[in-house]
């Protein structure tokens, strides 16, 4: 069978970096609390900071723990201010923050289009809240280039759970071995794909080890490289 749909992971894959977003977000964030709350605002990120990692411990591996709205109030209610009124605002702040360190990967834009022409579904499968992923989509200016969107929140559970590729291929109508996934995180992306049958190609930008074990998969440093393999698939 040939290849039907190419499944993408979407933060630090298609676009970069993921990571250098989040830590300007918190200096943003501290920015905003104390020009908002004053004195007391101080101390304002290091409180979000540690209402994320409680509601990590709380949820694994469940949606909740990227929802930065609970990650804020949370925050606040410790800190003895007022959530309700400030959460969303705190949201925004952080995302805003995020979206001003996103670029898009050299090469996506073209090798969407590319997948497309050939007739081969593109899907978004990542763990993250849906609002915000599509809003990421559309100001990377790829929203038209995807067909299908499946997010840890839809599917019940983060990757590298199976339901969420399971999902995926139910929307792209086609079978593991009619898919490959790329990603950069290789757990969550790469072992759960496997873990259902699905090719890999791991996006490993940042030159992590190498897993333990007999696995097989397709290990690349850049996103043109991914592509140049998914090209001998076609």
């Amino acid at each position: 069978m040939g290849l039907k749909a190419v499944f993408f992971d979407l933060d630090d894959t298609l676009y970069t970096s993921f990571q250098a977003g989040d830590a300007y977000a918190y200096e943003k964030l501290e920015e905003w609390a104390i020009s908002t709350f004053g004195d007391k605002g101080k101390g304002f990120a290091d409180a979000f900071r540690v209402n994320r990692k409680r509601l990590a411990r709380q949820q694994p591996a469940m949606p909740p723990t990227h929802d930065r709205v609970l990650f804020a109030q949370g925050a606040l209610e410790r800190m003895g201010l007022n959530a309700v009124r400030y959460s969303r605002e705190a949201f925004r702040v952080y995302w805003n923050a995020v979206f001003a360190k996103m670029t898009l990967r050299p090469g996506v834009d073209e090798f969407l289009d590319e997948l497309r022409a050939a007739g081969v579904k593109v899907a978004i499968c990542t763990n993250m809240l849906a609002d915000i992923q599509m809003e990421k989509l559309e100001y990377l200016g790829i929203a038209d280039k995807v067909d299908c969107l499946v997010t840890s929140e839809e599917a019940g559970v983060d990757k590298p759970g199976s339901a969420i590729f399971w999902l995926a291929m139910h929307k792209c109508r086609c079978l593991p071995e009619e898919t490959v996934m790329v990603g950069d995180n290789f757990t969550h992306d790469i072992q759960g794909a496997l873990d259902v049958g699905i090719d890999g190609v791991w996006l490993n930008w940042t030159d992590k080890p190498k897993p333990v074990g007999e696995l097989s998969y397709t290990e690349v440093s850049t996103f043109e490289q991914a592509a140049a393999h998914i090209r001998t698939l076609l």
